[in-house]
């Protein structure tokens, strides 16, 4: 079990820090507010009220120790401040919420190893679901190759990947297949796998392949 500490528990910081903890991590949560450290303690290790502007304070929640922090404060002279203390206590990991693209810039210049900007994060995905709905979701992986996460169309449903032809006809390769109700996962599915309509495919190909297959009927 890892430990992670959020800081600011905004929409953000909330619902990641409650996500964490429901994937059995050690959470650790700061923010000024107390109604809003009252409301998460509930789910996480541990909930405390506290100024993470000042470096003793971060430094006593013993970041130095933590798998990853996470600064969740919109206000960016805030998160600038606390983003740089953390580079200076040796964190291993900061992920930053930024508010736009300079605010995100910043971040990553003075030491936040991941920065996202949630709005913007969550309109990009939601586009690629409107032109890709097949799609669930894209992981990238190299310059032009992706993996794909992906319900699959119903064409698909009761045939084997043999018959469907994916790898000759799609340019794309299976690498595992996941139930969604039993969370069972196949690792390198064979050939005469027939596809059940409660899996989800693993795909890895071109990105312009895997949103080919998305919108193709066998």
């Amino acid at each position: 079990m890892a430990k992670y500490v959020v800081i600011g528990l905004g929409k953000f910081g909330f619902y990641l820090a409650k996500k964490l903890a429901e994937e059995k991590q050690d959470v650790l949560c700061m923010d000024k507010e107390e109604s809003l450290v009252e409301e998460i303690s509930k789910y996480v290790s541990e909930a405390v009220v506290g100024d993470a502007t000042k470096k003793e304070v971060l430094k006593g929640l013993g970041v130095k120790d933590a798998a990853g922090v996470i600064v969740a404060i919109g206000d960016l002279a805030s998160s600038i401040l606390i983003t740089l203390y953390l580079r200076e206590l040796g964190c291993k990991f900061i992920l930053a919420k930024a508010n736009d693209e300079d605010h995100a810039r910043i971040l990553s210049l003075i030491g936040a190893d991941r920065v996202v900007i949630p709005e913007k994060d969550s309109a990009i995905k939601e586009a690629q679901a409107l032109v890709t709905p097949n799609i669930v979701d894209f992981l990238p992986l190299l310059p032009d190759f992706s993996v794909a996460k992906m319900d699959p169309p119903p064409e698909f449903v009761g045939k084997s990947f043999k018959e469907l032809g994916l790898r000759s006809r799609y340019h794309v390769y299976v690498i595992a297949i996941r139930n969604k109700h039993t969370g069972r996962l196949i690792l390198l599915p064979s050939a005469d796998h027939v596809i059940d309509k409660d899996e989800e495919l693993y795909l890895l190909g071109r990105k312009e392949d895997l949103q080919a297959l998305s919108r193709k009927e066998t």
